[in-house]
C-alpha cells in the first residue's frame, strides 16, 4: 500500500507540477507569436531571476516542513507554534528583501539586467518576490501531511489565474512580457492571500526565538544549496545575456523549456517521492532494498521520457513557433539529459536531510562554480548550445560527487551500473535526433511525428516486453508489501 499511495501522489504532483512549473511551456505558442524575441528575452531572464530572489526571501525553511512535520506531528500544540514562527519570520524577511531589492535596483541592471528597464519589468518582478514565498511554504506543509488533492486543487487554481490573466493581458490589452509579469504578480498575490486564510488555521502565529533558532539551524545550510542549484539550473540565461543578445537567450528559452517537461516529471514524482523516502527510513534494513528498486525503476521511466522529448522536440517547436526559432531544437536532448541525472540526484539526496544538510552548500557550489565556469568557456564559442553542454557536464559531475557522498552518510544499495548503462543507453538513442533531423527536414511535419513514433514504438516494445514481470509486479500494489 506504500508503494500505491506514492505512485497515487506521484501522479498527482507529476501532473499539477506540469501545470504550475510548466508554465513556460504551455505559453510558449503565444509567446512566440505576440512577443518580440526581444522581449522574450526579456521574460526569460526574468522568470529565471524571481525564483532566485524568491529562494534567499523563503530562507529554505520550507525544506524544514517535511522534517520536523514528522518529527513533532504527536505534539499537535508544539508543532503549531513551530510552524508559525517559521512563517512570521518568513513574511518579515520576505518584506525586508523586497524593500532592499527596490532600493538597490539601479545596481542590479547594472550587473545583472543588462538593457531591462526597471519599470514596469522589474518592479513587477519583485512583486513577486514578496508574495511567492508564503504559498510555497503553505505547499510544503501540504506535501509532508502528503496532503496531495488539496495541493494539486491551489496549483490548478494558481495556474488557471495565471494562464487566464496572461491571455487577457497579451491578446486582448496588447501589452507584451509586462503583462505576463503582471499577471504573475496578480497570482502570486491571490495565493498568498489564501495562504494566509487556510494557513492560519493550522499554526499559531509567534515569534519564538528558541525555535526560530533551531529552524533556521536546520534550513539555512540549505539555502545555499537551494541557490547554487538555482546557478547549476538557471544561470544560463543571465550569462547568456551578458555574453550575447536578448535574442539569443529567447532561442535558447524555446528549447529549453521543451527540455525541461523532463524536469517537472522529476519534480513532481520527487514531491510524492521525498516523504515517501522519510517513512521508509524509519522502517527495518529491507526499506533499503524497497528504495533502491524504486528509484531504478524511476530512473528507467525519466530516461525514456528523456528520449521522447529529444526526438519529437524539433517539430514540436516547428508547430508552436510556426517556425520562429528553427535551431532552437538543438538544446533540447542536452537538456533533457541534463534532468534525467537530476532525477536521479532527487532519489538519494534525500539522505542529506537527515540531519546532514551541512554538507548540501559544499556539493552544490561545486556543481555551481563548475556550471558557471563551463558556459562562460562555452558560450561564446558555441552559443546556446554551450550552455545546454555547460548544464549536462555540470550535473553530472555534481550527481557523480553527491552520490559518493551521499553513501557514506546512509548506504542504499543501489545497482549503480545497470542505472549508468540505462542512462548510457538513453542518451545514445536521445542524441541520435542529431543525425536523424537533417535527413527528414524537408518532410511535411506529421510525417515526421508519424514516422519517429513509429520507430521510437520499435525501440521501447522489446524493452516493455523484457521488463513486463517487473512493470505489472509494480503496479500490481496490493500484492506488494
Amino acid at each position: 500500500m506504500a508503494r500505491e499511495k506514492l505512485l497515487k501522489n506521484s501522479l498527482i504532483y507529476t501532473l499539477f507540477t506540469l501545470l504550475q512549473r510548466g508554465l513556460g511551456f504551455f505559453l510558449l505558442p503565444l509567446y512566440t507569436i505576440y512577443l518580440s524575441k526581444d522581449q522574450y528575452g526579456v521574460l526569460s531572464i526574468l522568470m529565471a531571476a524571481v525564483p532566485f530572489f524568491v529562494l534567499i526571501a523563503g530562507l529554505s525553511l520550507r525544506g524544514s516542513t517535511s522534517f520536523y512535520y514528522y518529527k513533532h506531528k504527536e505534539e499537535e500544540q508544539y508543532l503549531r507554534k513551530l510552524l508559525g514562527t517559521s512563517f512570521s519570520f518568513l513574511l518579515i524577511f520576505a518584506l525586508v528583501l523586497t524593500s532592499f531589492l527596490f532600493l538597490a535596483k539601479d545596481l542590479l541592471i547594472q550587473v545583472f539586467f543588462k538593457d531591462i528597464e526597471f519599470y514596469p519589468y522589474l518592479f513587477l518582478a519583485f512583486l513577486s518576490v514578496f508574495f511567492q514565498p508564503a504559498y510555497f511554504y503553505y505547499q510544503s506543509y501540504l506535501k509532508a501531511k502528503q496532503k496531495a488533492s488539496v495541493s494539486a486543487g491551489l496549483d490548478f487554481l494558481y495556474f488557471s489565474v495565471l494562464i487566464s490573466l496572461t491571455l487577457v493581458f497579451v491578446i486582448i490589452f496588447k501589452m507584451q512580457s509586462e503583462g505576463v509579469l503582471l499577471s504573475l504578480a496578480t497570482a502570486n498575490f491571490l495565493m498568498m492571500v489564501i495562504t494566509l486564510i487556510k494557513f492560519s488555521k493550522e499554526i499559531s502565529y509567534s515569534l519564538d526565538f528558541s525555535i526560530l533558532r533551531k529552524v533556521l539551524k536546520y534550513a539555512l545550510p540549505i539555502l545555499p544549496h537551494n541557490l547554487f542549484s538555482w546557478a547549476m539550473n538557471l544561470a544560463d540565461r543571465i550569462i547568456l545575456n551578458a555574453l550575447t543578445t536578448l535574442e539569443m537567450v529567447a532561442v535558447f528559452d524555446i528549447g529549453s523549456q521543451i527540455g525541461k517537461l523532463v524536469n517537472m516529471i522529476t519534480l513532481g514524482v520527487n514531491s510524492a517521492y521525498s516523504p515517501w523516502f522519510f517513512e521508509q527510513v524509519k522502517m527495518n534494513e529491507k526499506s533499503k532494498q524497497r528504495l533502491a528498486d524504486t528509484a531504478e525503476k524511476i530512473v528507467f521511466f525519466y530516461v525514456f521520457c528523456a528520449i521522447v522529448v529529444s526526438w519529437l522536440a524539433p517539430e514540436v517547436i516547428f508547430i508552436i513557433s510556426k517556425n520562429k526559432y528553427p535551431t532552437s531544437w538543438q538544446v533540447v536532448p542536452l537538456i533533457a539529459l541534463a534532468f534525467v541525472v537530476n532525477g536521479f540526484y532527487f532519489c538519494f539526496s534525500n539522505v542529506f536531510f537527515l540531519d546532514k544538510t551541512k554538507i548540501l552548500p559544499l556539493l552544490s557550489l561545486f556543481g555551481a562554480l563548475v556550471n558557471i565556469g563551463v558556459n562562460y568557456m562555452l558560450i561564446p564559442r558555441y552559443g546556446f548550445i554551450g550552455a545546454g553542454l555547460a548544464s549536462l557536464s555540470s550535473k553530472l559531475l555534481f550527481c557523480t560527487l553527491a552520490y559518493y557522498v551521499s553513501q557514506r552518510f546512509y548506504a542504499i544499495p543501489y545497482n549503480i551500473v545497470k542505472i549508468s548503462l540505462v542512462f548510457i543507453a538513453g542518451s545514445l538513442l536521445s542524441l541520435l535526433v542529431y543525425l536523424v533531423q537533417p535527413k527528414i527536414e524537408d518532410f511535411n511535419v506529421w510525417v515526421s511525428i508519424l514516422g519517429k513514433t513509429s520507430v521510437l514504438f520499435i525501440f521501447v516494445a522489446p524493452l516493455i516486453i523484457i521488463n513486463y514481470k517487473r512493470i505489472k509486479q509494480f503496479l500490481n500494489f496490493r500484492k506488494v508489501s
